[in-house]
């Protein structure tokens, strides 16, 4: 594998699938090869933009491709993601990794299973910025965090917790590396049927508190993430991919930039994810890493519904 391109498909050729084929098509050593879409005429549109054959069905991937970027809606992921990974094909799966805990055992059991990649979505990780924040994390505190956007008809189909809150609660997981000792959370649904923003207060057995704001219904973009430690104040800006860190050393006050070269993180997820396909390697964000999240995740939406009852 590691001397031809490496064959990718596309399953789910919405928003987020569009866009991964975009990016697809400018890596070298990589071929896309398909587009599977349950709606043919969506299939065909996207094939027909980006020169890849169109199916409405996966089982015709089998043996055609080596790796596949699954972003159908959260609902489908295990069962579709379970079939790729039996079939033998690299995994990559859009952010939430499943609906519930138990559907990501079946996708991380499968990979196993088969000896194959599994991947996660979360995007936010190969943020520049992200990466050098997590490089000078030592054992932080206390986060504030807030990711604010204009209301979207794409992804109603899950809340705003496991559509936007979900990337930063990854992110406080690798950087506190601490077991959840309680989760208190409040949520309104305003403009669909389920909450479309939310608060959540997250403390762990380490003694770290997370504060996390989100919301999908607001006139401002804003996705800032802070966080303290001893002598340290760290704020993060993902959009604008800088931020700075705060500290005192030896009784000075001392500020240094994070600002990294800007690039694209889809970008760098894929290339990683390539990277995986054909070194055999763990993947930055496992389907561990995934449950993970989304666990967190999935307290965070029981406290609110506990309190909404």
């Amino acid at each position: 594998m590691t001397d031809r391109p490496i064959r990718v498909a596309i399953v789910g050729a919405g928003v987020w699938g569009t866009q991964h084929a975009r990016v697809y098509r400018s890596m070298d050593g990589v071929v896309l090869s398909a587009i599977v879409d349950s709606d043919r005429e969506r299939a065909n549109a996207l094939a027909a933009e980006v020169g890849a054959a169109a199916f409405s069905d996966i089982d015709a991937l089998t043996g055609a491709v080596d790796a596949v970027s699954l972003t159908a809606p959260t609902v489908d992921h295990a069962s579709l993601g379970v079939r790729l990974l039996d079939r033998g094909m690299d995994t990559l799966v859009e952010k939430p990794i499943a609906a519930t805990p138990a559907e990501a055992r079946l996708l991380i059991d499968a990979a196993e299973r088969g000896s194959r990649i599994l991947q996660v979505g979360h995007v936010e990780r190969f943020n520049p910025v992200v990466r050098l924040a997590i490089e000078v994390a030592t054992r932080p505190q206390f986060f504030e965090i807030h990711r604010l956007a204009a209301f979207s008809p794409r992804s109603l189909d899950i809340d705003v917790v496991l559509d936007l809150m979900i990337h930063d609660l990854d992110i406080v997981l690798r950087l506190t590396r601490s077991p959840v000792r309680e989760v208190r959370a409040v949520g309104i649904p305003v403009l669909s049927r389920k909450a479309d923003i939310a608060n959540a207060r997250v403390e762990f057995e380490s003694g770290c508190v997370a504060n996390l704001t989100a919301s999908r219904v607001s006139f401002e973009k804003v996705r800032k993430l802070r966080f303290f430690q001893p002598h340290d104040y760290i704020s993060v800006d993902y959009a604008s991919q800088t931020g700075s860190m705060v500290s005192l050393r030896m009784g000075n006050v001392v500020e240094r930039k994070l600002d990294p070269p800007a690039a694209e993180p889809l970008k760098l997820e894929l290339e990683s994810f390539i990277d995986c396909v054909r070194a055999r390697r763990k993947p930055d964000v496992t389907g561990q890493d995934g449950l993970d999240a989304l666990e967190l995740a999935r307290s965070i939406v029981a406290a609110i519904e506990q309190r909404t009852v």
